[in-house]
């Protein structure tokens, strides 16, 4: 695991994570915010706090598990997934 301990801010702090709101220091909120690093760039990974989004390819190393959702989304777009009674539906 990476640690801070005994490391100067100047060394550390292109590595750190971050969000960019409307409210500076806001942090996580409901609505989905790029990541960037300590140096202002921007990754393809938005975060809310109950929302993940990429915003390019993903690629999966092991096993990819959806969750069983009671119903369909309520407006799907292209591509959304849901799986709803051990079927997988693909919004197009």
């Amino acid at each position: 695991m990476a640690t801070l301990y005994n490391q100067k801010v100047k060394n550390t702090f292109p590595d750190l994570l971050t969000v960019l709101g409307s409210t500076a220091g806001e942090g996580l909120t409901s609505s989905t915010k790029q990541i960037f690093d300590g140096d202002g760039t921007g990754s393809p990974l938005w975060m809310g706090t109950n929302t993940l989004k990429m915003t390019d390819s993903i690629i999966i190393y092991g096993t990819l598990n959806l969750k069983e959702k009671s119903s369909q989304p309520s407006s799907p777009t292209d591509g959304d997934l849901a799986f709803i009674s051990g079927e997988l539906y693909i919004a197009k």
